[in-house]
C-alpha cells in the first residue's frame, strides 16, 4: 500500500511537470521562429531583440494595471495572484483528470476481479 501511495505521488508529479516543461519548450521555439521577420528561417540578434522587446512591453502593460507607466507593489501582487490562480486551476484540472483515470481503472479491475470469482 505504501508503494502504491508513492507511485501515485510520483505519477502525479510527473504528469504535472513534464507536459508544462515540454509546452514551454515548444512555445519558446514557436515564439522564436515567429521572430523571423524576413522569412529566411533564421533569427538574427536584431529580430530576436525586437521580438523580446515587444513581448516585454506587452508584459509590462499587463502588469501596469492603472497605466501610469510604473509597476508598483500592489500591481505586482495582483499580477502574481492572478498567475497563481491560473496555475492552481490548471493543476486542479490535471488532478481531476488523474482521479477520473484512476476511478476508471479501479472499476475495470473490479469487473475483472469479479469476472473470475
Amino acid at each position: 500500500m505504501h508503494q502504491l501511495k508513492w507511485g501515485v505521488a510520483f505519477a502525479l508529479a510527473t504528469v504535472l511537470t513534464l507536459p508544462m516543461a515540454q509546452a514551454e519548450d515548444e512555445a519558446l521555439s514557436a515564439f522564436e521562429m515567429r521572430a523571423d521577420t524576413n522569412g529566411d528561417n533564421k533569427v538574427s540578434y536584431e529580430e530576436f531583440k525586437a521580438a523580446y522587446e515587444a513581448r516585454m512591453k506587452a508584459r509590462f502593460e499587463r502588469l501596469d494595471i492603472n497605466s501610469d507607466g510604473f509597476v508598483d507593489f500592489k500591481e505586482e501582487k495582483i499580477a502574481k495572484q492572478k498567475q497563481e490562480a491560473k496555475v492552481a486551476a490548471k493543476e486542479e484540472e490535471l488532478r481531476e483528470e488523474i482521479r477520473k483515470e484512476f476511478s476508471e481503472e479501479r472499476k475495470r479491475r473490479k469487473r475483472h476481479f469479479f469476472k473470475y470469482q
